[in-house]
């Protein structure tokens, strides 16, 4: 209790009690009680600056009138000067140590220096004279624990609880002060008693179900859970709880019937189940394949039990994105822009997951509805390419990619930008735009293999700068020896003449394809010609026809050879 803030009725208190008290033992001063109660009036007049030089002049008639000592340390206090307060407060104790208000305010003055000890010893003689005082034993408990006097605090707590019974707030202090001292079975004692004094508080049987569980007591733990559920069966946090009991002891798959029904009930905030989800990727006592399937399971449940919050749906989505299940995950992307479409980046993992599942016309869609909301975010314009470009309208393609170029801020992006415009001008017929692309996605990345393979082979098909196209086609196969390099490298190489070396990679380009394009056959049959081995052409020339490769061309040399 702060007693410094509620001392401003004690001049009439001490002129009333205190000063008569000294006149009747006659020991007062005449000119020293008048000189008094002129500054009393001072005082309550809040004129301090008269009070204070009035009180000095009682002191100089009598200097043991501890009254004035009392109202000078109180001035001292209005002024924040607390050493000279501390010097006055203990004067008038020293004269007069039964007198309460001298006690108390030397009790403040005491706990703002610190002094518990000091102060502990005020009030105990205060107690002395009034053992039942609540007051004194509310302020006294937390100064014993201050102190780290524990028992002293827990016999004041256990006085208190004597006059007015149990409670929360008592028995909580008890509790925590018990398992300071490591005296377990005292401190659950006290949560006892408040559940059998409020047996239907569900609380206090969850607190003890804790302790007990903390204490390795699993069984004692397991009926104080069972007796929430009794008292409130629709509880969700109580299934939470029990969830993690249950796999603490190794019992999964009742842990997660557990966690289900927690998760089914609405009353369980949106949030919890959030953080409870997190959490379980950090357990390691859950096979990996059964925590991928549960949590697929709890985070369905979110996005049928939440179906109104957008943070749902985003749960579930991520999870379904993270396994490559894109089209399940822009369903439920789309969820999320249905309830809120103000957050730009639900629309764009929207985009990644429609790439990924390969709905062009709904990337299409979605994409230019995002450049609408967000017009100064390159990656739709990105996307939004990438649709046309797959639906082979290469104008309309170029047309977002010319438009998003400039907002790329970074280098990748920049990259990605180049990459596809190159593709883009060369479908329309731009080499010259297309070539000068690439140069610029490569002096970005030079190690993209993409653009290293296409740009090769263009320029070879083009027979155009085929010494570039021989560097770049040999890089890309140096970073990524796949098929598709091969063939253009092995192209490159027998556009230069050099037909041996290009019978070597373009083989290899085909052994290493489960299922060869008709244009590697294509090549093949070429290389096969021109080294006078014309039953085996033919016979890869029949293959790429097979395929689908019918172009004018093509139907010729089938007649005529090369």
């Amino acid at each position: 209790m702060n007693h410094l803030l509620k001392r401003t009725f004690f001049s009439l208190i001490l002129i009333v009690l205190i000063a008569p008290l000294k006149a009747q033992t006659g020991d007062i001063n005449s000119n020293a009680l008048s000189t008094y109660l002129e500054a009393e009036n001072a005082f309550m007049q809040e004129d301090y600056s008269q009070a204070f030089t009035l009180y000095q002049k009682v002191l100089e008639n009598d200097k043991d009138f501890d009254p004035a000592m009392f109202q000078l340390a109180r001035i001292y206090l209005f002024q924040n000067n607390t050493d000279q307060a501390y010097k006055w407060a203990q004067e008038a104790y020293n004269r007069d140590n039964k007198n309460k208000w001298y006690a108390l305010l030397l009790i403040d003055l005491f706990q703002h220096k610190n002094k518990l000890p000091e102060a502990i010893d005020v009030y105990q003689k205060l107690l002395i004279d009034e053992p039942d005082n609540l007051d004194y034993l509310n302020a006294i408990a937390p100064l014993y624990e201050l102190s780290q006097r524990n028992d002293e605090a827990i016999e004041t707590y256990n006085r208190i609880e004597m006059q007015k019974g149990v409670s929360e707030r008592l028995s909580f202090k008890k509790r925590d002060l018990y398992l300071n001292s490591s005296r377990f079975d005292k401190a659950i004692s006290e949560l006892l008693k408040l559940s059998e004094k409020f047996p239907q508080d569900a609380r206090y049987a969850s607190m003890i179900a804790e302790m007990y569980m903390r204490n390795k007591e699993t069984d004692k733990a397991f009926l104080f859970y069972q007796k929430v559920l009794d008292i409130n069966p629709s509880d969700p946090y109580i299934r939470i709880t029990l969830s993690d009991f249950y796999q603490q002891k190794g019992e999964i798959d009742l842990a997660f019937e557990n966690l289900q029904m927690g998760f089914t009930n609405p009353k369980l905030d949106l949030d919890t189940k959030i953080q409870i989800l997190g959490g379980l990727f950090n357990s390691k006592s859950i096979p990996e394949k059964r925590l991928i399937e549960e949590s697929f399971s709890l985070a369905k449940k979110l996005a049928e039990v939440h179906h109104d919050k957008p943070g749902a749906h985003a749960i579930y989505a991520d999870l379904l994105y993270r396994d490559s299940l894109f089209s399940e995950a822009a369903i439920e992307y789309y969820e999320v822009i249905k309830i809120d479409s103000s957050k730009y980046s639900v629309w764009e993992q929207l985009l990644f997951s429609l790439n990924g599942s390969t709905n062009t016309e709904r990337m299409i869609e979605i994409s230019n509805r995002t450049i609408k909301l967000f017009p100064r975010q390159p990656l739709p314009y990105l996307f939004n390419a990438i649709g046309y470009f797959v639906e082979e309208n290469v104008k309309n393609a170029i047309q977002s990619l010319e438009k998003g170029l400039p907002l790329a801020q970074n280098p990748k992006l920049s990259e990605q930008f180049y990459m596809y415009l190159g593709d883009a001008y060369y479908q329309d017929e731009q080499s010259d735009k297309a070539f000068d692309a690439y140069d610029k996605c490569l002096s970005l990345n030079p190690s993209n293999t993409f653009v290293l393979n296409n740009y090769a082979y263009y320029l070879a098909l083009k027979d155009q700068n085929l010494a570039k196209a021989k560097t770049m086609a040999f890089t890309a196969i140096s970073i990524d020896p796949g098929p598709t390099n091969h063939d253009t490298y092995g192209w490159v190489l027998y556009q230069t003449g050099n037909y041996e070396e290009a019978l070597k990679y373009i083989e290899m380009a085909v052994e290493g394809d489960k299922n060869p394009s008709a244009e590697v056959y294509d090549h093949l049959g070429d290389v096969y010609f021109r080294l006078g081995k014309e039953k085996k052409a033919f016979k890869f020339w029949k293959k790429a026809k097979k395929k689908g490769l019918n172009s004018d061309e093509f139907i010729q040399k089938l007649a005529n050879g090369l």
